[in-house]
């Protein structure tokens, strides 16, 4: 029973994993040993068409530089990864292999990050092919290399619970979460041995930290519902099925749209409504990631600099959203709102004058836009210019006799001028 139910709880994570060694393995990238610029830009250019899943220009890129250098550890590397993406796994098992027939040579220098995440790289593909002892071995020995790498103990702990060695993956997991506390999946997996060790209550707790970290996986509210029946709260294991069939429609969706973009990478509207389901269930940093292949693959598409910049907005991060109003200003001089969410942003840094620059190029655009003349008036007030606040306020009066924000304002002001 207990393989069972760990065989189910590898259905619901085989996605989620991959999309973590994934984002791991392109962080590798810049760590490389040196090389020409050509390579180096091939390089880059073969990563982004990997992140943006155009699989075959991907490895046709990379084997361009192993045309020219075959025992380039980086290239190999990332090409390995991408048959790994395509579900090409014993190719990607052949050619992460020569990585370690190179590394055996004395006369080439290997990366020992690379080697140690080639170890990581096998032991997911033998996980996926249930190998588990093969995995086992490259696990252990990618630990060894890469012993501060919050990745390696989680891929250990994760075949020692398909093993259902619990105590060691309990060991392996609370290694992982010394390394990165905040590791979502960790916390699924502590819940699952919870359930398999008869303890729903301490599932329970897992379970709620899984979501609270990234509240759109769909498995963590399916067995917190699970646990909850086991102590006999209906009512609440109900309202987790609900949740987790949002989930899965939210994931049906997805794989669904993912699934036509392969064929037609180039369709913008696409993905922006791709992008707009994940930001619907939270899953931000795919809404971020999605926006940006739009802009990657369409970079003179407006909506998706637009975007990202309010979504960077949202999530108060001003400095990062700051440059694509910009380049939507560059696309599109007369798009006023642009200037608008500058002059908002650069109020909130206190760089008063480029604030009031944009605002005022808004109302050259919009000369009756009240909010421009709201944002001009704040600015005027933090920096103590109470006349000229109080002459923007009045002209928004003018413009909008109904506006009672402004007229409140401009009450507060006089009074504070006349010294009440």
């Amino acid at each position: 029973m207990e393989v069972d139910q760990i065989r189910q709880r590898f259905m619901f994570a085989k996605r989620t994993c991959g999309v973590l060694i994934f984002t791991t393995v392109l962080l590798l990238a810049p760590s490389v040993v040196s090389r020409t610029e050509t390579t180096a830009s091939e390089m880059q250019q073969g990563i982004e068409y990997a992140k943006l899943r155009l699989y075959p220009k991907a490895a046709g890129t990379f084997k361009s530089i192993l045309s020219r250098n075959p025992t380039d550890i980086n290239a190999l590397f990332q090409l390995a990864n991408v048959y790994k993406l395509q579900d090409e796994l014993e190719l990607a098992i052949e050619t992460f292999n020569k990585i370690f027939s190179i590394a055996e040579s004395k006369n080439i220098s290997t990366n020992e990050r690379i080697y140690g995440f080639t170890h990581l790289m096998l032991s997911e593909i033998y996980c996926k092919q249930s190998k588990l002892d093969i995995a086992e071995q490259h696990a252990m020995e990618a630990v060894q290399i890469c012993s501060t790498d919050a990745d390696t103990y989680y891929r250990l702990g994760y075949i020692y619970t398909h093993q259902a060695k619990f105590d060691a993956a309990l060991a392996a997991f609370k290694r992982t979460l010394t390394l990165k506390p905040d590791f979502a999946e960790v916390y699924e997996w502590l819940g699952l041995i919870a359930l398999m060790q008869h303890e729903p209550k301490q599932a329970i707790a897992y379970y709620k930290i899984a979501i609270q970290k990234k509240p759109y996986i769909q498995s963590a509210y399916y067995n917190l519902a699970k646990a909850y029946r086991l102590i006999g709260d209906v009512e609440s294991a109900t309202e987790q099925l609900k949740l987790f069939q949002q989930m899965k429609t939210y994931y049906d969706k997805t794989y669904a749209i993912e699934g036509t973009l392969a064929e037609d990478p180039l369709n913008a509207a696409l993905r922006m409504k791709l992008a707009e389901i994940h930001i619907a269930h939270k899953h931000i940093s795919a809404a971020i990631t999605t926006y940006q292949a739009v802009i990657r693959l369409n970079p003179e598409f407006i909506a998706g600099y637009d975007k990202l910049g309010r979504l960077y907005m949202d999530l108060n991060m001003p400095q990062r959203a700051i440059p694509f109003f910009h380049n939507v200003l560059e696309l599109n001089p007369d798009a006023v709102e642009a200037h608008v969410r500058l002059g908002w942003l650069y109020t909130a840094q206190k760089t008063f004058d480029k604030a009031e620059t944009h605002l005022k190029k808004a109302i050259e655009k919009m000369p009756k836009l009240t909010l421009a003349y709201h944002g001009l008036a704040e600015i005027y007030i933090k920096q103590g210019h109470i006349e000229k606040a109080i002459n923007t306020y009045q002209h928004i009066t003018q413009l909008e006799p109904d506006d009672k924000d402004a007229w409140a304002a401009l009450h507060k002001l006089e009074r504070l001028k006349r010294g009440e």
